[in-house]
């Protein structure tokens, strides 16, 4: 994907966008749940993680291309798997001896897997870096963990970001042809990559040292109160998970 995954957070336009950061980011954490959960091994269990991810993404409504980019992108990952079919069946003995033994562990991985990551990055689509900020300040999550977190978001970016620079620095100048050329500029990378990134850091906390933010009550910040559509997601997506659980259990 051309896209820079930065980019991608808060692009959905469902009408999931319309509930508060921290009901997005709850639903998220508990449909995930639901969909890991629940067994792959019984029909009512695929019907519920099937439900639970179209309905997720089509409230999320993805831009399309990103949808697919990311559907196809967990084929490639976990469509593999179902070639240890023959070698479990192979070694497989007794009661665990058969095709359906043996396709059930691939089919677990990739139902489980293709759920799972349409449904996190769903939910990362309606999510800005702000919304995801305000959410977490929102959620009783301590201060350290959240601050941790939006740090590793917003300098995951700009690592990104400094890297495709230096990358096209690089090429503009001719300098990606020929092995001996290309480990002489791997060895030169950290000289020039890590200064850059302290430099972008400091800048970085300078403007929010200007702005006030070592000085204000972070939750001052925060909005977006809960209301009555909050309320019965939230109470939709724990009734979801504790589906999963029960035919988890009885399974």
């Amino acid at each position: 994907m051309k896209t820079s995954w930065h980019n991608i957070l808060g692009c959905g336009h469902g009408s999931a966008c319309r509930l508060a950061p921290q009901t997005r980011i709850m639903a998220g954490i508990l449909l995930f749940s639901a969909c890991m959960v629940a067994p792959v091994t019984t029909a009512l269990g695929i019907i519920v993680i099937t439900a639970i991810t179209i309905s997720w993404v089509v409230a999320c409504s993805p831009p399309l291309r990103l949808a697919r980019s990311f559907s196809l992108l967990g084929l490639v990952i976990f469509l593999p798997y179902f070639l240890l079919v023959p070698l479990i069946q192979a070694g497989g003995s007794g009661p665990h001896a058969g095709w359906t033994y043996a396709i059930a562990a691939p089919w677990g991985v990739f139902l489980h897997g293709m759920a799972g990551m349409l449904v996190s990055t769903s939910t990362a689509m309606i999510l800005s870096p702000s919304d995801l900020r305000h959410g977490m300040l929102r959620l009783p999550v301590p201060g350290m963990v959240s601050a941790i977190l939006l740090q590793i978001v917003h300098q995951t970016s700009e690592l990104v970001y400094e890297t495709r620079r230096v990358a096209a620095a690089i090429a503009v100048r001719g300098a990606s042809a020929g092995w001996q050329t290309s480990m002489r500029l791997l060895s030169s990378i950290p000289r020039m990559w890590f200064p850059r990134l302290l430099i972008r850091a400091d800048r970085v906390a300078a403007a929010m040292e200007v702005r006030g933010y070592c000085e204000a009550d972070p939750h001052a910040f925060a909005r977006s109160s809960m209301t009555l559509a909050d309320a019965a997601i939230l109470l939709i997506a724990i009734g979801v998970l504790l589906l999963a659980i029960v035919l988890r259990l009885s399974h």
